[in-house]
């Protein structure tokens, strides 16, 4: 899909018009206020006291830093609020109709609305950045620049993907409490990504937040892209509040996802392309694997209690509870696999052929390839092709979940999806038992 075409000045007239209505309640002006100055000066004097009193140097650094990532995620938060309210909050409002008959373009509309929160929310977060530096670092001794523009470029991304997210939220919703409920599926993905934004602050490595950065890019380009792909005027129109028997109509979209699905051959000839790229994430990962056993850049102290594991699970009990063990094991792997397709966009898929992948690279490089290999046949031969089936499913899964259409059909897709994988465990679910055996009895 290629962009659609827009002219920034009337984006910026829509822009401009959330602008206002943005800083028009005091109480809105307050919390910004706070947010921009209470809370840099509060984190920035505690710092700074610290370093006063006897607080060790690298203890006063670390905390430093850490105190930049907390000023910067608060005011982030914030975006999810106002994005959240961009379209559903004017349905509530009775103002929605009135934009929508405007004759402006619908990208123009999208992009204008994105743009009044990114830039009230990247206010926020660069003027309580600011505020933090100018009270905290002068005279500290220490300044760590390179790792605070890693810092201000990731925001931009993490709040553009935030806000792309929200915003997609906002139009599919009908009420702004469904609106707060849906946000949860950013509010969880996005806490996990803070967590690893805020470990890779505390390793102190410039280069792990440029990368934290670009992929963050990447995500905000995917959800924008989304976004402008599903927003229509018609379908945003024709939603009524307070449609009656939802239960009924989420039980028929169910039941009409499995009608007319192809056969298990058809469906893999159907998917070969995502298949073929949950089929090449084994050879990848077994060569990452390899060259980080080789050249210990995972230290071999993290890779090996899980091999220990597993190992000591397959070996606790008699044959069959052995067997029982390890099908269970795969079993639940292909379900959160599929469980996690939409979270992730489909790398889960991918991820459950890198994974074995990598453990296979990573024992080769401390032992040898024969040695690694002996580890996983016969029942490799079995269980690799099931996961790569499973893998390319839940990369399709993904795929449908980033792709949207104005036409309003994005559950449809998704639920059809989701049911060519379960009619695709009828025979993958027997494969896995085979397998188990096999590792067990001839392994």
């Amino acid at each position: 899909m290629s962009w659609p075409k827009l002219e920034p000045r009337k984006a910026a007239l829509v822009a401009r018009r959330d602008l206002r209505d943005a800083t028009s309640e005091l109480r809105l002006i307050a919390a910004m206020v706070a947010l921009t100055l209470a809370i840099p000066l509060a984190s920035g004097s505690g710092v700074r006291t610290l370093a006063a009193f006897g607080g060790g140097t690298a203890v006063v650094n670390r905390l430093a830093l850490v105190g930049a990532f907390f000023v910067v995620f608060i005011p982030a938060s914030f975006s999810l609020v106002l994005a959240l309210e961009s379209f559903v909050g004017e349905r509530e409002r009775t103002t929605l109709e009135v934009l929508l008959s405007t004759p402006l373009r619908e990208a123009e509309i999208y992009a204008g609305k994105v743009a009044a929160v990114l830039a009230v929310s990247l206010t926020l977060c660069y003027g309580g950045l600011i505020v933090y530096c100018l009270v905290t670092f002068p005279g500290l001794g220490y300044f760590p620049l390179a790792i605070l523009l890693a810092l201000a470029l990731s925001t931009i991304c993490q709040v553009a993907a935030m806000v792309a997210g929200a915003v997609i939220i906002s139009l599919n919703a009908r009420t702004m409490r469904a609106a707060n409920v849906m946000a949860s599926f950013i509010i969880l993905p996005m806490s996990v990504v803070l967590q690893a934004e805020a470990a890779l602050i505390l390793v102190g490595r410039a280069e792990f937040l440029w990368a934290f950065a670009v992929l963050m890019a990447l995500l905000a380009v995917v959800f924008l892209r989304m976004g402008l792909a599903g927003f229509s005027r018609e379908a945003l129109l024709s939603r009524e509040v307070g449609l009656r028997h939802p239960l009924q109509r989420a039980l028929g979209a169910v039941r009409a996802s499995f009608e007319h699905r192809p056969a298990f051959l058809q469906l893999l000839w159907m998917r070969r392309e995502p298949i073929l790229i949950a089929a090449a994430g084994f050879p990848i990962g077994a060569l990452a694997g390899y060259l980080a056993g080789l050249t210990s850049a995972v230290p071999s102290g993290v890779v090996r209690p899980v091999l220990t594991s597993l190992v000591h699970s397959a070996g606790a009990g008699s044959a069959f509870a052995d067997a029982v063990a390890i099908f269970s094991h795969n079993v639940l792997a292909f379900v959160l696999v599929a469980a996690l397709a939409v979270l992730t966009a489909g790398l889960s898929g991918f991820f459950l052929t890198f994974a074995p992948g990598f453990i296979l690279g990573f024992v080769a490089a401390l032992s040898s390839w024969a040695f690694a290999l002996s580890g996983i046949l016969p029942n490799g031969l079995v269980e690799i092709p099931a996961a790569i089936i499973a893998g390319g499913l839940a990369i399709q899964i993904g795929a449908a979940a980033i792709h949207m259409d104005g036409r309003g059909s994005w559950s449809g897709r998704v639920l059809a999806a989701f049911a060519d994988y379960v009619r695709a465990l009828r025979w993958l679910v027997p494969a896995l038992a085979v397998a188990s055996l096999l590792e067990v009895f001839l392994g």
